[in-house]
């Protein structure tokens, strides 16, 4: 029996003008009816989430930045992790090196050099505003939950393999778009927090479904009892899963709620 669905957002849970369409929004609220616990599991900021767990229900949890942060529906926290100032530092030489674009993250605002392409094609912009520092070597970090870099999709794979072997052990990359490299802190991920969150509220694994359509959701698509991808997902989260849905994003979403949840 599931009692607890984690939901990524983009390219999932949200459609592709990011919204939840009115159907789906009414499952979901049925769901929780039902005391089936609803999270939303996304690498955004935690205003992006908060936005759309408010338009679920006041009963929906977060977990964000890829899990560097677990909040109860109001916002108040229940875990965080951040990624060191030295960690940032490393993180700004590799791009400075390279031309890459990178941000970070204060107080759930996006922290840049400058705003280019870089930072307005991010959704996040839509839900916090940008802070300019004109010059990272000259600024004074604090800790990050998160830091995001902007590649060429025909780059990303050649350049975070570059970035795993110049940080090392202390973070965890993933990708939640074709051009992004997500770091977060070593050990977080949206499956460790979701276990964190899942054991605070008596629930098991096999009583979990997770929906997902990324690398960055794959350990949590593993360790839901019911793993699932949406029929945009990339490969191999397709191969990570229990059950591939027929339908996109949020029509996959609904389809295997249906399927899982709700069996007639």
């Amino acid at each position: 029996m599931i009692k607890l669905i984690a939901l990524d957002l983009d390219n999932t849970l949200l459609s592709e003008d990011n919204t939840i369409p009115a159907d789906v929004l009414s499952l979901l609220r049925k769901c929780i009816q039902h005391e089936i616990t609803i999270v939303i599991a996304t690498g955004r900021l935690l205003y992006s989430a908060l936005k759309y767990a408010e338009e679920i229900s006041p009963a929906c949890k977060i977990l964000c930045y890829n899990g560097s942060l677990i909040t109860q529906p109001d916002g108040s926290e229940l875990f965080s992790a951040t990624l060191s100032t030295d960690i940032m530092k490393k993180i700004v030489i590799f791009c400075k090196e390279r031309n890459l674009y990178c941000q970070f993250y204060k107080d759930h605002k996006i922290l840049v050099e400058k705003i280019t392409e870089g930072t307005t094609i991010d959704p996040d912009l839509l839900n916090t505003e940008a802070i300019e520092v004109h010059d990272f070597n000259n600024y004074e970090f604090q800790p990050s939950p998160k830091a995001m870099i902007v590649v060429k999709p025909e780059e990303l794979q050649h350049l975070q393999n570059e970035l795993s072997q110049f940080l090392g052990n202390c973070v965890y990359l993933a990708q939640s778009q074709s051009y992004l490299i997500e770091i977060m802190p070593a050990g977080i991920n949206k499956a460790n927090s979701l276990a964190l969150l899942c054991k605070k509220l008596g629930i098991s694994p096999d009583e979990v479904m997770a929906c997902g359509d990324n690398t960055n959701d794959a350990e949590m698509i593993k360790w839901a009892g019911t793993g699932v991808a949406v029929s945009n997902s990339v490969d191999s989260l397709k191969a990570a899963a229990d059950y591939v849905c027929r339908n996109k994003r949020s029509a996959g979403v609904a389809e295997a709620i249906k399927k899982f949840c709700f069996y007639n």
